[in-house]
């Protein structure tokens, strides 16, 4: 009898471990593992420059200028590159124990998501062009570099990776697929990057603009 009920709730945690109850990350939500220039962080309406160790919290706004740039470790295990002239705003992170869920802004710049592969995260990216989901732990998306004037978003792994806004959906389905969006347009048909357009591309993000330009 007793063996019976031990495994009526290994069962029952089993099948429902999904369903438990998400709540928000109580303390920080990441750790700051480089940074380059003068980074900088926004809380509570006042500026603080950001360092290797920093912690970031939900509500965070992430800066960084032609100059600078930081890697971000989130507690579920990914980590975030953000290159120069980004600003990104972390606007909620929870967790049931297992999974983790956020949602964030990206106002202007790029990230880079990376991953072990064996956390579920689900992210929720917003910009002003479109929104991408996804529970990949690697992928790209960044504005065009000349004005907010379109989104790039590059799946990095075969976990898909949605882009939607209120003209459609697109869906990113294998490594190096990616789509455009244009304001006011839905998300373009996928198409097939090389290996050296998406490390061009990430490079052209990355660099850094030295103190004499």
């Amino acid at each position: 009898m007793i063996f019976r009920a031990a495994c009526l709730i290994v069962l029952t945690c089993l099948a429902g471990c999904s369903s438990f109850p998400y709540n928000p990350i109580p303390g920080p939500i990441g750790t700051i593992t480089a940074a380059a220039g003068l980074p900088s962080v926004t809380r509570n309406n006042r500026p603080y420059i950001l360092a290797k160790h920093s912690k970031i919290y939900i509500g965070d706004i992430i800066s960084t200028d032609k100059r600078s740039a930081v890697g971000l470790a989130l507690v579920s295990g990914q980590t975030i590159d953000i290159p120069p002239q980004t600003q990104w705003l972390v606007m909620d992170m929870t967790t049931n124990g297992v999974d983790y869920k956020s949602s964030s802004s990206l106002a202007q710049g790029a990230l880079q998501v990376k991953g072990p592969g064996d956390t579920p995260h689900e992210f929720i990216i917003r910009t002003a062009i479109a929104e991408l989901q996804t529970l990949a732990e690697h992928f790209w998306l960044g504005y065009h570099k000349q004005g907010n004037a379109g989104l790039i978003v590059v799946a990095m792994e075969g976990v898909p990776v949605t882009v939607r806004n209120r003209n459609g959906a697109t869906t990113l389905t294998a490594p190096r697929q990616t789509t455009t969006v244009a304001p006011g347009v839905a998300p373009q048909s996928t198409v097939n990057w090389t290996e050296q357009k998406l490390r061009n591309t990430i490079e052209y993000y990355n660099e850094r603009s030295s103190p004499t330009d």
